[in-house]
């Protein structure tokens, strides 16, 4: 006998006790009930008491299981279920004890028809193995057979009364035992069903689970498709941002380089140059040399804060003195051009970022400015506390009456573009590097470089410096 087969009986006995569990109450009850009634009936109704005699087994049994039922009804299935089995015996020998006492009487024909209903009530009722089932029906039925036969002996007309007994009684086993088989294949069956369907509900989990995975696992690689697809846009963006940028660098240090060249050439091969003219060659070759100068050291903090290798260290700084400081350097280049600058800045203004930087703005900022405002124009630097969506910024506006920008202009101005800035009001070369430098420089700070100009009109740089937070 395989597992399977071991688990299939053993599942079917549970159910056959559940079963008889279930509905023992109802089926006492009304068995107790009946044979009450039969009892009433031979003793009171029919005045045969040894006809109600037969009936104080049965109703004993009876109330015996029905009383250890109702104390322990999940317990004591065995006792229960023997007691019911013995029972069954008594039920029998109750009827043929009916039979004896009625033989050679005119109610031996309704007691045999009792006993043809008791044992198709047994057969309909009984849930027990075959040979169990056998010996409840053989044994009443030989020792009724020997007792009839050795002390009653029936006549011709009795025997055929009695005889229908017996093939009822074989009738009854053979109905009993098909119900039997019915009632496992059915078991069975269902049995097989349930394992079907939880295997079916194992799997439907199991692929609910995959399918889970697979979803997950594909947003994963969906996200890092789109990942790789923006590094790689970040990265040929960036390398064509380098490429144009090192065009740009190239061409502005070429230039410079070539007048330096040529002013050196001039000064070594002509010997007849005079005092004033050397002069003017070395003023030439020196101012060269100091907007190379600036526009390698604009160079090299650009690069740096691509790098993130330009530390910050912000400090409260008063905002009027950074300027003043600044403007000590950058006057004389607005003297030259007779430009006027007012650092209209609060006394009382103050500051929160990294000092370095913010001096490498404003001399940017101030140097471009002056660029492009024309001769004898003006230049105001001016500062407030200002409220931006809620956060509270400290604001310093660069502004110039100078020759302006187009929209276009001011939307590109912090791109690296494939040809040089304009030129200033007295044709000044830049690269627009130091432009780039403020505006990384305020994306470290965490703040915003807005820009308000027209054409002919002037631009206005607006830094917007988050305030400290207490």
């Amino acid at each position: 006998m395989n597992e399977a087969t071991e688990n299939i009986k053993k599942g079917f006995e549970a159910y056959l006790k559940a079963v008889f569990l279930k509905n023992l109450n109802y089926i006492l009850i009304t068995g107790f009930i009946i044979l009450a009634y039969y009892m009433y009936s031979d003793w009171i109704v029919r005045e045969n008491l040894k006809a109600a005699g037969t009936r104080i087994l049965p109703m004993l049994l009876i109330l015996s299981i029905l009383i250890i039922h109702l104390i322990s009804k999940r317990k004591r299935y065995k006792l229960k279920s023997v007691l019911y089995q013995i029972n069954y015996v008594a039920l029998q020998f109750m009827m043929y004890g009916k039979i004896l006492i009625h033989l050679h009487q005119d109610a031996l024909a309704p007691s045999v028809t009792g006993a043809i209903l008791v044992i198709f009530v047994i057969s309909l009722d009984n849930k027990l193995k075959t040979i169990t089932t056998a010996l409840i029906y053989a044994f009443p039925v030989i020792l009724f057979t020997i007792v009839l036969f050795v002390f009653g002996k029936p006549t011709g007309k009795e025997f055929l009364t009695l005889v229908d007994i017996y093939p009822i009684l074989i009738l009854g086993f053979i109905i009993n035992r098909i119900q039997y088989r019915l009632r496992f294949r059915l078991f069975k069956s269902n049995y097989f069903l349930k394992l079907e369907q939880e295997k079916t509900q194992a799997l439907y989990q199991e692929t609910l689970k995959i399918n889970k995975e697979l979803d997950e696992k594909a947003r994963e690689a969906l996200l890092n498709k789109e990942e790789i697809q923006k590094k790689n846009e970040d990265l040929n963006k960036s390398n064509a941002t380098k490429d144009r940028f090192l065009g740009i660098i190239a061409h502005d240090l070429k230039n410079p380089m070539s007048v330096v060249w040529s002013l050196s050439d001039v000064l070594l091969t002509h010997d007849d140059l005079n005092e004033e003219e050397k002069k003017s060659f070395l003023l030439s070759i020196n101012n060269t040399i100091k907007h190379t100068f600036k526009l390698l050291e604009d160079l090299l903090n650009w690069a740096r804060a691509q790098d993130k290798t330009i530390p910050c260290v912000p400090h409260i700084h008063n905002a009027h003195s950074i300027i003043e400081k600044e403007l000590n350097v950058l006057n004389e280049q607005a003297n030259n051009k007779s430009i006027k600058i007012n650092n209209i800045i609060p006394s009382d203004l103050w500051l929160y970022a990294d000092l370095a930087m913010v001096q490498t703005i404003i001399r940017n900022l101030v140097t471009n400015a002056i660029k492009y405002t024309f001769p004898n124009g003006q230049i105001e630097i001016k500062g407030q506390q200002v409220i931006i969506d809620n956060k509270e910024y400290t604001e310093l506006a660069i502004c110039d009456n100078g020759i302006g920008m187009s929209k276009d202009q001011v939307h590109q101005l912090f791109t690296i573009r494939k040809t040089p800035s304009s030129k200033g009001t007295n044709n000044e070369e830049g690269s627009g590097l130091g432009l780039l430098l403020c505006k990384e420089f305020m994306d470290v700070h965490k703040g915003v470089l807005k820009v308000e100009s027209e054409p002919n009109t002037g631009s206005c740089f607006k830094c917007l410096f988050p305030a400290q937070h207490s």
